[in-house]
């Protein structure tokens, strides 16, 4: 089965755009997204497909191309740079000027939550350079499901598990890494149980535990 098939087909889609603005001899794209939403997944499909095109890609924080001078960014074709958001303008237009200096025609992939795009804003230069943008959104019910039917089988035939499913997209707002982390322990009680049964009641429980160690 192609790795491609484990995505959604709004990551599928982020995926294309991705590939297509990187294209560009000195193509900048951004990804955005909130948190868990496959950011990093998809991220590691585009290295993977730059990769077998033959092109030499690196993938790093922005914290970490704003201390590390060593290393020889000439020989790379594409700048994956993740959790961009957590930066500031000034350490992004530094991040492109970098890339320009040492390598013209280098495509750069800037990837973060929505604070990214604010970044991008105040800075006229670096606004420009971006020629394409891919967002993530969270999750539909459907998209839910299909996650977790290897977690919970039967989420798709059965009306009790589907329920269970149904309950865990809204607790976690179609945010995928928040609805494995929740269907994960519910399986946990689910396989202390002679029947290996769930509910919508277990769901709501393990999600008031998981609320109390939070707080």
């Amino acid at each position: 089965m192609s790795a491609l098939l484990t995505l959604t087909d709004g990551q599928r889609a982020a995926l294309a755009k991705l590939a297509c603005g990187v294209e560009s001899p000195g193509g900048v794209a951004i990804l955005c997204g909130p948190p868990g939403t496959g950011k990093t997944t998809v991220l590691a499909h585009l290295a993977d497909g730059q990769s077998r095109a033959g092109r030499r890609c690196i993938s790093r924080p922005l914290a970490a191309w704003d201390t590390d001078r060593g290393s020889d960014a000439s020989l790379f074709d594409l700048f994956i740079v993740d959790d961009a958001h957590e930066s500031d303008a000034e350490a992004i237009a530094r991040l492109l000027a970098a890339c320009r200096s040492r390598r013209a025609d280098a495509a750069v992939v800037l990837a973060g939550e929505g604070r990214l795009l604010t970044l991008v804003s105040r800075d006229h230069h670096v606004e420009q350079a971006v020629g394409l943008r891919a967002t993530l959104r969270p999750f539909s019910a459907l998209e839910t499901r299909r996650l977790l039917e290897p977690i919970l089988p039967g989420a798709a035939t059965r009306p009790e598990v589907a329920a269970v499913a149904q309950t865990i997209h809204e607790i976690s707002a179609g945010i995928p890494r928040a609805a494995l982390r929740l269907a994960e322990l519910a399986a946990v009680v689910a396989d202390s149980r002679a029947d290996a049964g769930l509910t919508v009641a277990d769901i709501e429980l393990v999600h008031r535990r998981l609320s109390l160690q939070a707080a």
